[in-house]
């Protein structure tokens, strides 16, 4: 729970110092173990502006580790006002005493919740007022009641008596909505809001919602939906604002900083794999929904992803899984004490039958973090993952073969054909290997960040669209088949880097950010046609040798000249370096041998200019309207000698209004609504005999969303979204107002919807003290259309779990699919040839789907060795 606590102010002796705490919030310690005693202030030294005081009162909320001596080992801001008073407080923050927490009467480390609060200076003549929590992704807080005009109250000596005793059952309270922890050694800043649409997420108690991955985590973004058609480890499609998005095609994907979209991969240009993280380290998920930050780059058409990992509840967590269709999974997770989130360990290994015909899987995956402060303003982070994975694959099913019960090598029951295959040599391997270090540094009026990443990548992918159809056999043959074998091994080194200036003008914080990217691939890229059944490749489609480098750099700005009004813009520009040995020509021309091999090169540039408004005329409301322009690169495989190579080119607009309310108030909440839309000058589309989604043309596409998030100090959080999105290819000679015409684009459905709560309560059974929660997540996907004006299947899903802890011991329960639902996990319609390599094939087009899994089971039992502090729980926010 978190528990408030009022304290005096004290005054500085100076003109522009101010009170410290404001407000104390004390973290109970971790369900089922005995409550712990808060810690009291003891000492708390006043914080000094940074630079000129501004009249109102501003305050920066932190989280303080205390010592088993009464001594603040570290702190982090939760919700960013400036970079110069985020380093202001926390410097104060250093200097202040506690008397320890105390367990059973014996001290303890803890983890509180405070505000540094700094005291307004009135000024002769009116002017601005403190920078605001907009400016950097946090809200800022109100003043006090009692306080007239932002002045400050009289101070009064720090409280020192003994917080009063929690009550029973009460939750932990969430901190301040919409911000990203930032710790005192020096975490990497967080980048300001570039739009209504761009969503910081902390699952917090939300992550008790079943997610068996980092990829699911970002359902709780508004509007992204996953359908997977590949397998228990192949990358789901993301579907966004009425994009396709692919396994990552369209929407640019980072993990600190580090690019996870792959370039030349054979089964997507930009194809991402999130698998090798560890879901319980996922920390935040920013979703920026449109290209409207200036910092995106390649492959933001629909958005941006940016994964941040760290172990928050520092000790030893052992994490053992037994659940349905032969699921096991074993995890170790481990944050040492004393040392920030960023220091962490964590090894996880998964393996299961699946739950039908060709869905074995197995994976291994491990991360690790350093974060080591190296003086006072200057901070490394070091991040290493490793990862390999195989998986199997049952592909498309016919839906007449359904009906009919005439899949081959399955019983005639309904769920032995549902969840059948048609050619069982269909899957993937997968391995990812990445460093990345990064140094950050703050000064009081400016900042810089610098990173260097690496990775190697392999990837073997094996599927079936289509039986057998497409095969060109010798004269007098069969067809040998239509399996596709797609092989991608590639590595990747780059740089990227940053640097911030501030300076305040008319009283409100003015900002300017200049930054570069450069990254470089090498590697291999190749497409074989597989016989069925055996596997055995008899063709090859490409095999490419390929390098590929992107050099860019951004300029961003925000310009504040009234408390009301923020405006923000930048451009990013990118040069791509393109080469490619095609090592797949013919032997012979006009018969004349020559090598089997070709060079090409090719060199292209994208301009990308974003901009947006901003009005609050208070505090808990802001109406933002965005624009931006976004690009994806060219294939490589797909280039001509000497081509300038050509962009995919969106261009993307939304207008929006937020109302948010932050902690301390409850309950916290956060709510928006949200109208967009873009348009596309060379979209995706997927085409099955490619296996891949493929250039179709122009499009265009319009929607809305609402979105809410609350959060109550009983323990219960809920969030909720519902998106509309129209897609249509673009007509020739249409005018961009004439959004509503045309043909609709296949696959994205019209409505999304999604809907997570969670409830955590304690229970005292005598002197023993129980820790409970229960939580469910929904989804509503609307039937998708389909090529050739069909319409596919709904999908609901509902998921929920139940779980118990005592002392060390957390026991919990995870069912997936509640209602069993034979939901279609993609659908699409086409011409196939499933029956034989005899039979002659009809080019009729026929409804094929993609099962979903049935409704499944996992127990876990977790043992938390925790190092004696109270878990600071993250909040589930946007």
């Amino acid at each position: 729970m978190h528990l408030y606590l009022p304290m005096g102010r004290r005054r500085s002796g100076r003109r522009g110092c101010c009170a410290a705490l404001a407000a104390l919030a004390l973290t109970r310690a971790a369900a089922g173990q005995a409550p712990v005693t808060p810690p009291r202030p003891a000492e708390a030294p006043s914080a000094t502006w940074p630079g000129e005081p501004s009249p109102h009162d501003v305050v920066v909320p932190v989280v303080v580790t205390v010592g088993e001596d009464g001594a603040v080992e570290s702190a982090e801001v939760t919700a960013s006002v400036s970079e110069e008073l985020d380093a202001a407080a926390l410097r104060a923050v250093l200097t202040w005493r506690f008397e320890p927490a105390l367990r059973d009467g014996r001290p303890v480390r803890a983890k509180v919740s405070a505000v540094v609060r700094f005291v307004g200076v009135p000024r002769p003549a009116p002017s601005g007022v403190a920078p605001e929590g907009a400016a950097t992704g946090g809200p800022a807080q109100p003043a006090e009641a009692g306080e007239a005009g932002g002045a400050a109250a009289e101070p009064s000596p720090p409280a020192a008596a003994a917080p009063e005793a929690p009550a029973a059952g009460d939750a932990p309270a969430p901190a301040a909505a919409g911000a990203r922890a930032i710790d005192v050694t020096g975490a990497r800043r967080s980048a300001p809001p570039a739009a209504a649409g761009d969503f910081r997420v902390r699952p917090g108690a939300l992550r008790a919602v079943p997610r068996h991955s980092a990829e699911q985590m970002l359902t709780l973004a508004p509007g992204l939906s996953l359908a997977n058609h590949g397998g228990e480890l192949h990358p789901s499609a993301i579907f966004l604002r009425g994009f396709d998005a692919g396994e990552g095609q369209d929407l640019e994907m980072t993990l600190e900083g580090v690019p996870l979209n792959e370039t030349a991969n054979p089964h997507g240009h930009g194809y991402a794999d999130a698998h090798f993280l560890i879901p319980e380290l996922v920390r935040e998920v920013r979703v920026v929904e449109g290209p409207f930050e200036p910092r995106q780059g390649d492959f933001a058409v629909a958005g941006s992803v940016e994964y941040s990992v760290g172990l928050e509840q520092r000790g030893v967590h052992a994490l053992a899984g037994v659940g349905s269709y032969g699921a096991r999974r074993f995890a170790l997770l481990w944050g040492p004490a004393r040392e920030a989130d960023g220091t962490f360990a964590g090894v996880d290994l998964l393996e299961g039958d699946g739950f039908g015909p060709a869905r074995a899987y197995a994976s291994a995956r491990a991360v690790a973090g350093w974060e080591r402060r190296l003086d006072e303003t200057t901070t490394l982070h070091v991040l290493a993952t490793s990862y390999s994975g195989r998986a199997g694959s049952a592909g498309v099913l016919r839906e007449d073969d359904l009906e009919a019960r005439r899949i081959a090598g399955c019983g005639a029951e309904a769920d032995a054909q549902f969840f059948c295959t048609y050619d069982a040599n269909q899957g993937l391997d997968a391995s990812r290997h990445g460093l990345s270090v990064r140094a950050t540094h703050t000064e009081e009026r400016w900042a810089w960040s610098s990173q260097a990443f690496g990775a190697l990548r392999a990837l073997r992918v094996r599927e079936n669209y289509t039986g057998w159809l497409a095969d060109v056999p010798p004269p007098g043959s069969p067809q040998r088949g239509d399996g596709l074998e797609q092989l991608y091994d590639a590595a990747t080194v780059g740089l990227r880097g940053t640097s911030t200036h501030w300076a305040e003008w008319r009283g409100h914080r003015q900002e300017i950010e200049v930054g570069y990217f450069v990254r470089h691939d090498a590697g291999t890229t190749r497409q074989w046609r597989l016989r069925s059944p055996g596997g055995e490749p008899y063709s090859t489609d490409f095999d490419n040798r390929f390098r590929v480098t992107d050099t860019a750099a951004h300029v961003a700005g925000r310009l504040a000249p009234w408390r009301w009004l923020v405006l923000r813009g930048g451009v990013r520009a990118d040069a791509f370096s393109f080469g490619v040995i095609d090592r797949n020509r013919p032997t012979s021309s006009f018969g004349e041998s020559r090598l089997g091999q070709r060079a090409v090169a090719a060199l292209g540039f994208a301009v990308q200019p974003r901009a947006s408004v901003e009005y609050r005329p208070v505090e808990w409301l802001s109406w933002v309207t965005a624009y931006g322009v976004g690009t994806r690169s060219s294939d490589a495989q797909a280039l001509s000698d000497g081509e300038l190579a050509p962009f995919a080119r969106v261009q993307a607009a939304e207008t929006g209004v937020r109302f948010h309310e932050a902690a301390p108030r409850e309950p916290a909440w956060d709510a928006r609504v949200i109208a967009f839309g873009t348009h596309v000058d060379r979209d995706l589309v997927f085409d099955e005999l490619a296996g891949r989604n493929v250039i179709e043309g122009a499009s265009k596409r319009y929607g809305a969303l609402a979105s809410g998030l609350i959060e109550s100090r009983i323990g219960l959080t809920a969030s909720g979204s519902v998106t509309y999105a129209e897609a249509y290819v673009a007509e020739a000679g249409a005018g961009p107002l004439e959004l509503g015409t045309g043909v609709r684009l296949p696959y994205i459905p019209r409505w999304v919807g999604r809907l997570d709560t969670a409830l955590t309560r304690a229970l005292h059974l005598g002197d023993e003290r129980l820790g409970w929660g229960l939580a469910a997540g929904a989804s509503y996907v609307a039937p998708p259309p389909l090529p050739l004006e069909q319409l596919g299947e709904p999908r609901l899903t509902v998921d929920a779990s139940g779980r118990v802890r005592w002392e060390l011991v957390e026991a919990a329960l995870e069912v997936t699919n509640l209602l069993d639902r034979r939901n279609r996990e993609a659908e699409f319609n086409y011409a196939s040839n499933f029956r034989g390599p005899d039979r002659a094939p009809s080019l009729l087009p026929r409804r094929h789907f993609v099962a979903g899994a049935p409704r499944q089971i996992l127990a876990t039992l977790t043992l938390h060795f925790d190092d004696g502090a109270a878990p600071h729980e993250p909040d589930a926010r946007h």
